[in-house]
């Protein structure tokens, strides 16, 4: 053996730890021998079948909803990072790929893509959330805008490029976080030319251990096309929201809730209202194979247009969502959802949702 793979050989078996096996979920990590750095690797497969009740689409589908690998690295006591692809659909993506500089617990500095920090459903993993899907997604549905599917269309929440600002006070009152950050914001696709930005902030407590209560606001521009004269109008807008999570996923009963208003078309003075909330309740062991049951029932209600001010492409509307999660240990599962969307006008749409989830 040359002296060159010798080195490379005991850099190798010098980095692997004995805690190189996943702990619930948590990944595959790596560390040197003296603990100054590390890896964790994680990932996810997430494969959907599914059906609808519209008419012009196939009865049936299914597809690979979520494909990602994940590395967590800190390179040293301030200096680490995350990247996290996406390979499912026709094209990989990048979803997270930023720089971490922990300078103290009140203080982390994060620079690239990531989740604005706006509300507590959209940052919240999708190998942790109670339904399938965090809004309306069912084929053949197109601009339903549930109380998610409106944060998310209009941009105020999502990744985004930018820099945030995080931290956890020690001794704090109420356990207080915060996270602020400024992005390049969704007009910057539209009108790459033009000077416009975002900033989004978060204030969240535990009043209790197994409470937690969140405030967030968002300040986008939104940027408007004229085509006969080849020009572009900017405006401000703005969306507040107010969560609530009580309990969590490690046993009992799960609370989430989410209340969002705000801007939808600052053109027309147009403003949206939305609602949601997750209510389930994981068991104990039901068996050698499944580590617990976890049924839940969601509802997510959505007007993009309060105040009756705007023409709009597409609808609010209620989506009402019951189901169950049977874990298989970790975060590996086996998931059925039965979604119902009424839309405001229009017809009712039903969609059957089976999940085979692996994630490490």
């Amino acid at each position: 053996m040359t002296p060159l793979w010798r080195r490379i050989l005991a850099v190798s078996f010098a980095v692997v730890p004995a805690t190189a096996a996943p702990a619930a979920g948590q990944g595959f990590t790596f560390v040197t021998p003296d603990s100054s750095a590390g890896i964790t690797l994680g990932g996810r497969v997430q494969t959907i079948f599914n059906t609808t009740s519209v008419d012009d689409e196939p009865a049936t589908a299914t597809e690979l909803r979520r494909v990602r690998l994940e590395a967590t690295v800190q390179l040293n006591r301030v200096v680490g990072g995350k990247i996290q692809p996406e390979f499912a659909g026709s094209r990989f993506s990048l979803k997270d790929a930023y720089v971490r500089l922990s300078l103290d617990p009140a203080l982390e500095v994060w620079a690239g893509q990531a989740n604005r920090p706006f509300g507590v459903i959209t940052p919240m993993s999708s190998t942790r959330i109670l339904p399938i899907e965090r809004g309306v997604r069912i084929r053949g549905v197109d601009d339903a805008f549930d109380q998610h599917n409106l944060i998310s269309e209009l941009g105020y929440a999502e990744r985004d490029v930018g820099i945030q600002l995080r931290g956890e006070p020690a001794g704090a009152p109420l356990g207080l976080s915060y996270a602020a950050g400024v992005f390049n914001g969704p007009a910057r696709a539209r009108a790459p030319e033009e000077n416009t930005y975002q900033v989004v902030a978060r204030v969240a407590a535990r009043p209790a251990g197994w409470a937690r209560v969140g405030v967030s606001y968002s300040r986008i521009d939104f940027a408007n096309v004229v085509d006969d004269v080849a020009a572009v109008e900017t405006s401000e807008g703005d969306a507040w929201a107010a969560d609530v999570e009580l309990g969590s996923g490690r046993g009992g009963l799960h609370v989430v809730g989410e209340v969002t208003t705000g801007d939808f078309d600052p053109f027309t003075d147009g403003r949206f209202f939305g609602a949601q909330g997750w209510v389930g309740y994981r068991t104990g062991r039901a068996s050698s194979t499944i580590t617990a049951l976890e049924p839940f029932l969601r509802v997510s209600h959505g007007d993009p247009d309060v105040d009756d001010e705007i023409l709009l492409d597409g609808t609010g509307g209620t989506l009402i969502t019951p189901g169950i999660n049977l874990w298989l240990g970790g975060l590996n599962r086996f998931a059925v959802n039965y979604e119902i969307w009424n839309p405001a006008s229009g017809e009712t749409v039903r969609s059957f949702k089976a999940m085979f989830q692996m994630a490490f």
